[in-house]
């Protein structure tokens, strides 16, 4: 999970320049959409949270271009492909996953054809875009998936793991870092239950546990000398938790979840105790 600039693309001339070149096959096809199309992508910013759009539905000829230009897009809207070639090396601004590939469509292109090819509904995901499918909202309009590129709540850290039963194999869970007070406490909670929780994320921390228990450099770098205090074991935390940030440009990777993890009280105690026995060998197993 994780706020992204929009893309910086004129949607509405790269429109007029696709539906006008005589050289695709959707020619002419596509030109009596213009005006709807121009209409809908001006509404998107007010209206993609509870999306009522009246605009005249295309038909299935249409429809079948669109949906060709989205999965081969035509030179003059090769932004689509430069979307999906920087997405391979970005973490996953849906799920939080250190990885991306895909580009979702927030608005699904099955119920909203005419945001097929905007760039604003274009977002980077991993396979967590197939698990979602095309949900957007719960019982209430209030509860929704998270939007990359407007919702600014997700530049602030809404998730993070919990560790129970603390041992060679504990029990592994993702639980919000926001309480029921924040503004946006329904869509994040919403998103977290049908994006977050639905993604590989346990089975990543759960394996990131697994290395740190057997050694504990191996996450946390600052781990392979033992400590003096609970103190200096969360202060170099912290400081790994603010390197991950920077590193994965937000707060809500899924490395920076298991920190967080690592930081709450009990968990942090029993790391503290075994990090500080004089008895201990440095970087070994944490028994």
């Amino acid at each position: 999970m994780n706020k992204l600039d929009a893309p910086v693309i004129d949607d509405v001339t790269i429109l007029h320049d696709l539906v006008s070149n005589e050289l695709l096959k959707s020619y002419p096809h596509l030109q009596d959409l213009v005006l709807t199309m121009r209409a809908a992508y001006s509404a998107y910013g007010n209206t993609f949270t509870s999306p009522t759009f009246a605009f005249r539905p295309p038909t299935d000829t249409q429809i079948a271009f669109l949906f060709g230009h989205f999965k081969s897009p035509p030179k003059v809207a090769k932004f689509i492909e430069t979307m999906r070639e920087e997405s391979d090396s970005r973490e996953c601004p849906m799920c939080g996953s250190l990885h991306s590939g895909t580009l979702d469509h927030y608005l699904s292109k099955n119920t909203f054809p005419l945001f097929s090819l905007f760039s604003r509904n274009l977002v980077p995901a991993c396979k967590c875009n197939s698990k979602r499918g095309e949900k957007l909202h719960g019982s209430s309009p209030d509860k929704r998936i998270l939007h990359p590129y407007y919702d600014d709540c997700m530049s602030e850290r809404l998730v993070r793991a919990q560790f129970e039963d603390l041992g060679e194999v504990p029990k592994v869970t993702v639980e919000l870092a926001v309480t029921d007070t924040h503004p946006k406490y329904a869509a994040i909670s919403f998103h977290v239950e049908e994006v977050v929780k639905k993604s590989a994320v346990k089975r990543y921390l759960a394996d990131r546990w697994s290395r740190l228990f057997r050694k504990p450099s191996l996450v946390v770098r600052a781990f392979e000398k033992n400590f003096a205090s609970v103190a200096d074991v969360e202060v170099a935390l912290l400081s790994e938790q603010d390197k991950l940030d920077d590193s994965h440009g937000g707060k809500n990777n899924w490395n920076s979840m298991f920190v967080q993890g690592l930081l709450a009280p009990p968990t942090l105690a029993w790391l503290a105790s075994r990090l500080t026995d004089p008895t201990r060998q440095p970087d070994a197993q944490l028994e």
